[in-house]
């Protein structure tokens, strides 16, 4: 490539790069805020939400299967689940097949509390989607979908 030719692309792109990240960082700084007030009123985080949820579906299910679920790594969700069995919503569980493996199930206390704890995303952004049409929120998914892709630093990859 021609240095001149780089320093104007340079020129033109950083200005996409400055404003996706300023935008990233807006979205990260809410995503926060909106936890913070979760653990205050509730005691209970975004990601702790969003693992009860998954286990709750999906459950019981194995630490792998739902480290991959979540897009967290192994020592985060061993840290969330014990918080979540400290509070009694999730126990451990050995399969029968395999003595060595654990699963994760939600308890009775862990379906309550999920049938009474606010959504993991602000009603703010609740509301405003629910502004949109069917197909633009199905582009704001693809497009957030396509974004968390291009962060992906392989590690989730591997696990996928």
């Amino acid at each position: 490539m021609v240095k001149g030719h780089y320093e104007t692309d340079q020129q033109l792109v950083e200005p996409v790069f400055i404003h996706i990240t300023k935008r990233l960082r807006q979205i990260a700084h809410a995503i926060n805020k909106h936890s913070k007030y979760l653990q205050e009123k509730h005691q209970i985080t975004v990601p702790q939400i969003i693992c009860l949820r998954e286990i709750y579906e999906h459950g019981p299910i194995s630490f792998s299967a739902l480290t991959k679920i979540v897009a967290l790594n192994n020592s985060t969700v061993t840290g969330i689940v014990d918080r979540l069995e400290r509070q009694e919503l999730v126990q451990r569980t050995r399969t029968s097949a395999d003595r060595r493996q654990i699963h994760i199930k939600i308890t009775d206390k862990g379906v309550e509390f999920l049938q009474n704890t606010p959504p993991p995303i602000s009603d703010k952004l609740i509301d405003g989607l629910k502004q949109y049409s069917e197909d633009e929120i199905n582009q704001i998914i693809w497009a957030i979908d396509q974004v968390a892709l291009l962060l992906d630093t392989g590690e989730q990859r591997e696990h996928r």
